[in-house]
């Protein structure tokens, strides 16, 4: 807990970016103390509200919405807190792990002394507490849903990993199986990645367990009873909306071209496990021009085939395997999501990596002398040691809109959403001439069709006094999409900030008159 508390007090001092300059400033919801009683009866399912899938969520922001209103170190805070309780559920799920038996026979053929157990598991808490894939999540506080929905999941885990084996001597632990349906149930209510939880329980019961007792029947019946229930209210309640006025589409045209991007997605994620740069808010084609199908799809069957071997011949790493895949099937495109590719999306799946990180350096040290066994050590330290300074410096990316923006146009410069965010943060920095420039980038990439950038360009124009042109990249803004005739109906719906709200409403008023 500490290392990760340590490694990500830069982010203390950083602004609000991404999605939170929206969720936390612009709109009022969570600094509504009316909105409570909805929330905390998930009644918010049934609203046209950010976020309103994810009661758990909101809940969590808006506590820090009561407290520290929109001062940003408050929720940045949390999300610090959130990651180290992590990072020790981590260490404790995995010291667990390495306590089960590799094999059927029950025999667990050299693993080291106890003490050297522990080790292993703080440095698989270690590993996913440093490494720079998980800065994302933790430094953005709108992203706080993947460290709540990784909260409960491996709660859910441990909680049930702790259940006694069934025996007749033994007891049902109902206490204990019932924290583990309430467990899955605040997973799948901070984010629907958190299905994963019931089934990552019943995959433990699988492994290490194949007999029946009542504590868990009702472990992995209760915990996938909740969750389907929660899905099902999800979808069946979900509100005609405003914000999210258009439902995600596929990929591609066809579920075979889908399935060829998502295997070179993958891919990707596979490099950025292992070597994680360059690390980037808003990926896409240009992100994988390195990977085409034809390396991607052996990478990726490579590393399912070394999985499944690896999981037949050990029951633990098996479990590692599982704890990556099953978490990851959620945040797959097979079933359209909004954002196909992002380094959040790891924040689980780490701790599966972590895991098996462990089993392999049980396996190794096992055959080990202890003098090599500290020079492993030592490598291993140093290892951690380039990853944590790797997510300090990437928090200087997310400390302000402009740092990211201009990181993420840097990295993928074909993308028409990060030119757009760029001239938003410039125009906000006063460098208006910039601004221009990233707004009218941000049109070219998108083929002059997307509404947002000319309102970007509009914006600019008028900051350099040039009420002319201002006018007509509205006109243009205008006929792309009516909606932005009613600048406060733009907030309302979480389209535009308020400061561009009020800038357009101005040039609108000049242009009836």
């Amino acid at each position: 807990m500490l290392v990760a508390a340590a490694v990500y007090v830069p982010s203390l001092a950083s602004g609000f970016a991404y999605d939170s300059r929206m969720q936390v400033v612009t709109d009022p919801f969570l600094h509504d103390s009316g909105n409570w009683f909805d929330v905390v009866t998930w009644r918010v399912l049934g609203r046209d509200v950010l976020d309103n899938n994810r009661p758990v969520q909101l809940a969590s922001l808006m506590l820090d919405a009561a407290v520290w209103g929109r001062e940003p170190i408050g929720f940045h805070l949390t999300n610090l807190v959130l990651h180290a309780v992590n990072a020790l559920l981590v260490c404790l799920v995995v010291d667990r792990l390495l306590a089960q038996p590799a094999a059927p026979t029950g025999i667990v053929g050299s693993t080291p002394a106890d003490p050297w157990r522990m080790l292993l598991a703080g440095g698989a808490g270690m590993l996913f507490a440093v490494h720079p894939l998980m800065v994302e999540a933790v430094a953005e506080p709108s992203f706080r849903e993947d460290l709540l929905a990784t909260l409960f999941t491996l709660t859910a885990i441990r909680l049930a990993g702790s259940l006694p084996a069934a025996s007749p001597g033994d007891r049902p632990a109902w206490a204990r199986a019932g924290a583990v349906v309430v467990a899955a149930l605040l997973a799948v209510g901070s984010k629907e990645s958190g299905i994963a939880a019931p089934a990552l329980v019943a995959i433990w019961w699988w492994l290490f367990e194949r007999r029946w007792r009542g504590d868990w029947i009702l472990a992995i019946g209760g915990s996938s009873a909740v969750a389907g229930a929660f899905l099902a209210a999800r979808f069946l309640l979900a509100p005609e909306s405003e914000i999210f006025s258009s439902p995600p589409a596929r990929l591609a045209g066809s579920l075979v071209e889908t399935l060829s991007i998502q295997t070179r997605i993958l891919a990707l994620y596979c490099r950025l496990t292992l070597l994680p740069w360059p690390l980037s808010a808003e990926y896409g084609p240009w992100s994988l021009r390195s990977l085409p199908l034809a390396l991607a799809g052996p990478l990726v069957a490579a590393a399912l085939a070394a999985g499944s071997f690896w999981g037949w011949r050990d029951r633990r790493a098996a479990f590692g395997v599982a704890l990556v895949v099953v978490s990851l099937l959620p945040v797959c495109n097979i079933i359209p999501i909004y954002k196909p590719l992002a380094d959040r999306y790891m924040y689980l799946p780490m701790a599966g990596v972590a895991a098996l990180a462990a089993t392999a350096a049980e396996w190794a040290l096992g055959r080990q002398t202890t003098t090599n066994r500290r020079w492993a050590l030592g490598a291993a330290l140093a290892l951690l040691a380039i990853l944590a300074a790797g997510s300090v410096w990437r928090q200087q990316v997310w400390r302000s809109s402009l740092a990211l923006w201009e990181s993420t146009a840097r990295l993928n410069p074909q993308s028409a959403l990060a030119a757009l965010g760029l001239a938003e943060a410039l125009l906000e920095s006063g460098r208006a001439a910039e601004s221009r420039g990233a707004a009218l980038a941000s049109i070219r990439l998108s083929g002059e069709g997307w509404a947002d950038p000319w309102v970007a360009l509009t914006l600019a124009y008028d900051r350099l006094g040039e009420e002319g042109l201002a006018q007509q990249a509205l006109g243009r803004a205008l006929a792309l999409d009516e909606r932005l005739a009613d600048p406060e109906r733009c907030v309302a719906r979480l389209a535009m900030h308020r400061h561009q709200a009020s800038a357009l409403s101005a040039l609108l008023a000049r242009r009836r008159n």
